[in-house]
């Protein structure tokens, strides 16, 4: 029996050809879209799999009350780690996350700037599993000069050789000795190194404190299996207060929560977001692999329901000799597997040859080893149960259903019915597919929205150059030196990076304050010639300046943010407590600090030269390239062994939006594929249906009839089922772009002309893929056409 299903379905492919192509490329196209959808869902929802304890793995992050809501902070203080597994029972391990900046790491004569290095302490990899190559897992860390580094770093420095016993220089003054080696970090982990530095390196270059209000660096904990998470978060918090108590330090009250490991990707927060993860993304995509899927089995049972009144004959003569409803169900099912098993093939090639592509596309690193892992194997096996499943039951039932003494009689008794059928599909395929294309305008137009932002500074000709713990010593002979140089237009300093300046804190105080508001405020710490460098404009009052003696003991400079915390009326002039009394002495137009995703907070900028980290630089227009080599000479006549590193502003400005662009990228793709395979399957439906036509389009054509009259006519139905997927498409399409929207602070309105665009494109192509059809039977010999069967 399963013989025959076979046979039969084969010669039937053989018989309709054209449609069974459709079926085929059409399925086939969408399932590479699935698949490749599917494998960076999986890679997302598989971030720190690798890692053994990821189940009890958390990271302390604290939750920060302000007159704008609760500010989430994924930093702590410096002593929180050990105290933490001191003093709570439910906490087995923990484990410090330190950046140390940007290290220069020499040995011999290869010299490189390192920005993956982080100081941990030795308990991190009894917590984290990391494959070790070369040294002891135990005891890698465990004394204060002591380096780890991955495989590839071991080959920039020491090529072939064994590192381990070998002492490389960092920032030209401290030898450490390289103690483990370990394999490169997989792309898909939270915690992002390629050198692991003992902890004790944080105190030697004087960036430990132990102050408890101090959030610094990241600390991990791992937690006894049978440990209720809520009730450690109430004791990391009383730690806390207790030690702040203690240090009579005071601050606001805060609460401490761990956020698991295994859902960091997903569900990270930040500031005063709810959520900066991922798995928006994941919904997105997910329903976009749907979208495409339906659409594509839609058009396997729009061409079968139409390809019915072709086989009406066949079902009805088969009922005649004795076959039975289930035989011909069977039929139909194996003709449904069988199409969708060659696309799925037809697919994986496909994929294979687009995996670098989408590597490039989505920023992943996906070999074609991943094709044959069980899980994805599991993963096709299940969807083309579900596509052949879901294209195969109507035309089985459907098709199944005829009854033989009227298939006999009657050429389509089932016409009407099928018809209603195909145009609800077709209606239903084109609306989502106007869905995905307005969802791709509007997310095209809210990154060029946030591109184009007003930043508050001009960030042409900007760079900056990080120091290190040793550079920094000479700041001001290098700020001296490259203000002598023509071709620079300004230099100054920040203590943060200069793009992303994130730091903040409570106990912030001033005249006619509330005692019960406390609110936390940003904090930047600049150098003279800050704001002018930047070209941040003055609102009110004046900046920092050499000629009062005062400004950095007693001054501050606040953005209009805060200012209107403040008061309502001018406050230059007023008095600003934050850790020592001072005054604020101007305000400063609001300006991006941080990224340009997020709002800008009230922010205070203090006159701190001492604890300049970054040097900014504004370069000439007229020529950069001179200008870099007047910076870099300068550079290197001032701090001889250290090479020169600079980043431009806008290379920091473009990386804000790579995650925006993939998304959108990869949102394109699938729109348009969605599009290309909606329309595989009109063409082949319009085709089927002129087919039943020719008679009468040859019979017009001998009445006088004109091949534009006779394409219009052709394509007018068509263009009405268009028009009715955008009547429906419409709305859905404003609701999930709208809410989708509400995540972004700065964003655009959605205008009418989006859904002009979106369901206008639609209406073309469907017109397009008619049109070429009905022209061609149009233009055809109505003497050819009369002789049609």
């Amino acid at each position: 029996m399963f013989k025959n299903y076979l046979k039969i379905t084969f010669r039937n492919m053989i018989k309709y050809k054209g449609y069974s192509f459709i079926n085929i490329f059409g399925l086939a196209v969408a399932l590479t879209s699935v698949l490749l959808i599917v494998l960076w869902v999986q890679d997302e929802l598989g971030w720190d799999s690798f890692q053994k304890n990821v189940n009890t793995i958390y990271r302390v992050e604290q939750d920060q009350p302000t007159s704008r809501g609760t500010f989430h902070v994924n930093v702590t203080p410096f002593p929180m780690g050990p105290a933490l597994k001191e003093e709570i029972p439910e906490i087995k391990n923990s484990a410090r996350y330190g950046f140390p900046g940007t290290i220069l790491m020499k040995y011999g004569e290869k010299v490189f700037y390192e920005n993956e290095a982080h100081c941990v302490d030795p308990s991190f990899f009894k917590m984290f599993t990391y494959s070790l190559i070369k040294g002891d897992i135990g005891s890698v860390l465990s004394q204060p000069s002591s380096l780890v580094i991955t495989k590839d770093v071991a080959k920039k420095y020491f090529g072939n050789s064994d590192p381990v016993g070998k002492t490389i220089a960092i920032n030209n003054k401290y030898p450490f000795t390289v103690t483990g080696v370990i394999e490169n970090i997989p792309h898909n982990t939270n915690l992002k190194f390629d050198i692991l530095i003992s902890f004790d390196f944080m105190k030697t270059i004087g960036l430990y404190s132990d102050v408890w209000e101090a959030n610094e660096i990241y600390t991990w904990v791992q937690l006894n299996n049978n440990a209720n998470v809520s009730t450690v978060d109430k004791k990391i918090t009383e730690i806390r207060e207790q030690h702040v108590r203690e240090q009579k330090s005071g601050g606001s009250f805060i609460t401490f929560n761990l956020m698991p490991l295994k859902k960091m990707r997903l569900y990270a927060r930040f500031g005063y977001e709810k959520t900066v993860g991922t798995i928006q993304s994941i919904y997105i995509f997910s329903f976009i692999a749907v979208f495409i899927l339906i659409i594509a089995c839609i058009n396997y049972i729009n061409l079968s329901t139409a390809r019915a009144v072709k086989r009406y004959k066949e079902i009805g003569l088969r009922k005649v000799v004795g076959a039975e409803r289930k035989n011909i169900v069977g039929q139909f099912y194996i003709e449904s597997f069988l199409l969708t098993f060659l696309a799925i093939l037809f697919s994986l090639f496909l994929v294979e040859l687009l995996i670098p592509s989408f590597n490039q596309l989505s920023g992943k690193n996906f070999s074609s080893d991943v094709l044959f892992q069980p899980s994805f194997l599991i993963g096709i096996l299940v969807i083309v149960l579900i596509t052949g499943f879901l294209s195969g039951t109507y035309p089985a039932l459907f098709l199944s259903a005829f009854s033989p003494n009227r298939v006999l009689k009657e050429k389509n008794q089932f016409g009407n019915k099928s018809s209603i059928l195909r145009k609800s599909l077709v209606v239903f395929q084109f609306a989502l597919s106007v869905i995905l294309i307005t969802g791709k305008i509007v997310m095209l137009k809210q990154l060029e929205f946030m591109r184009n932002k007003n930043l508050g500074y001009d960030k042409e000709q900007l760079i900056y150059l990080p120091l290190n713990s040793e550079t920094r010593k000479s700041y001001s002979i290098l700020k001296e030196n490259l203000d002598k140089d023509s071709d620079i237009l300004g230099v100054t300093g920040t203590y943060q990076t200069p793009t992303m300046m994130n730091e903040n804190a409570g106990g912030a105080n001033w005249d006619g304050k509330d005692p019960n508001f406390k609110p936390k405020i940003g904090y930047a710490a600049v150098d003279y010639d800050y704001f002018k460098t930047m070209k941040i404009h003055l609102d009110e009052g004046r900046v920092y300046s050499r000629e009062f003696a005062t400004d950095s003991t007693q001054a501050v400079v606040i953005n209009e943010e805060l200012a209107q915390m403040i008061s309502s009326k001018s406050v230059v002039g007023k008095r600003f407590s934050w850790g020592n009394d001072g005054i604020i002495i101007g305000i400063v137009k609001n300006f991006n600090y941080e990224k340009v995703q997020r709002a800008i907070a009230p922010l205070a900028i203090y006159l701190a030269p001492q604890e300049v980290n970054y040097v900014v630089v504004r370069l000439a227009s007229g020529n950069i390239v001179q200008s870099l080599e007047h910076v870099k000479q300068i550079w290197q006549d001032t701090f001889q062994g250290f090479p020169l590193e600079y980043r431009f502003f806008d290379e920091d400005f473009a990386k804000m939006f790579q995650a925006d662009e993939r998304m959108m990228s990869i949102f394109s793709y699938s729109a348009f594929l969605a599009i290309i395979v909606a329309c595989l399957g009109l063409f082949g439906l319009a085709a089927f249906i002129l087919e039943l036509r020719t008679k009468e389009i040859g019979i017009r054509k001998v009445l006088g009839a004109s091949i534009t009259g006779i394409t219009f006519m052709l394509s007018k139905e068509f263009i009405l089922w268009v028009l009715t997927a955008n009547l429906i498409a419409f709305p859905v399409a404003y609701y999930l772009m709208d809410s989708w929207l509400q995540d972004y602070v700065y964003r655009i309105n959605i205008s009418w002309w989006m859904f002009f665009i979106s369901g206008g494109i639609a209406l073309v192509i469907a017109l397009a893929t008619v049109s070429f059809r009905a022209i061609k039977v149009a233009t055809a010999n109505p003497v050819k056409s009369l002789r049609y069967e």
